[in-house]
């Protein structure tokens, strides 16, 4: 009894992991009862014979996906008016629509013609202890015709007006051989003789065709009137031509000189 006394505490305690032991043994071989019938049971469902699941329709979607891929290609271009609107004109007969070479489309250039700064030597204008030698200015560029008429200055070595600066000469000064010069504006030099005169291009001018109808040496802010539309020339280079139509928009023509 004494014994029991004094390891009553230790008897109940080895008794209560006992107890634990064999519940926890006991829920484990619970758990592996469960699990397999779970697994049973899974089988059993997924070996069952019945209808076959039938695909969802995805028909539409396929045909919206397919449209995506393959947009709509829109003609901006050729016969129709939808992005093309033509002009019409009225005739004796009534309205028809005008010919695809009317307007701006059946304009060509013929001829592009530079417009020249041409310098020219005429001759010793004095023979004084400073010799003085005259030139020819023709200024081909010029809006105003009057000041495109050919204009004489003299110059001696050393002196410039407003065009030209002559720097030197060679051979005799009463009858020299070559004239060096100078433009005043890019600093570009050249040699004049009476041989030899010196052009650059400041602008340019065009000849043209419509249909036929011929527009000799048009300039910049010259007019042309096709098809009963008046176009402004804007700008001329020499490789292509700018028109400004009474709506304010602009058009690029090639200068492609036409076959002939």
């Amino acid at each position: 009894m004494d014994f029991l006394k004094k390891h009553y505490e230790k008897l109940v305690l080895v008794i209560a992991l006992a107890a634990v032991a064999l519940a926890a043994f006991l829920l484990l071989r619970e758990v592996d009862v469960v699990k397999e019938q779970l697994d049973q049971a899974l089988k059993a469902r997924t070996t069952k014979k019945g209808a076959a699941f039938e695909p969802l329709n995805l028909s539409t979607n396929e045909a919206a996906l397919k449209r995506v891929n393959s947009p709509v290609k829109f003609v901006f271009d050729g016969e129709h008016n939808t992005f093309n609107p033509g002009t019409w004109d009225k005739t004796a007969d009534g309205f028809r629509r005008k010919s695809s070479k009317g307007g701006l489309g059946g304009l060509n250039v013929t001829r592009v013609i530079p417009l020249n700064l041409i310098v020219s030597y005429v001759g010793v204008a004095s023979v004084a202890e400073t010799p003085r030698y005259q030139f020819s200015f023709t200024r081909e560029y010029e809006k105003l015709a009057n000041k495109r008429r050919a204009v004489i200055a003299s110059l001696s070595v050393g002196t410039k007006n407003d065009v030209l600066f002559l720097r030197d000469i060679k051979g005799p000064k009463e009858e020299p051989t070559e004239l060096i010069c100078e433009l005043i504006e890019s600093g570009e030099r050249f040699v004049l003789s009476k041989e030899r005169d010196f052009r650059k291009p400041l602008g340019y001018a065009v000849d043209l065709r419509h249909e036929n109808k011929d527009f000799p040496a048009k300039r910049v802010d010259d007019s042309v009137t096709l098809s009963g539309v008046t176009y402004k020339i804007v700008a001329i280079g020499k490789d292509e031509l700018v028109v400004s139509a009474p709506n304010q928009v602009r058009t690029t023509i090639p200068a492609v000189m036409p076959q002939q």
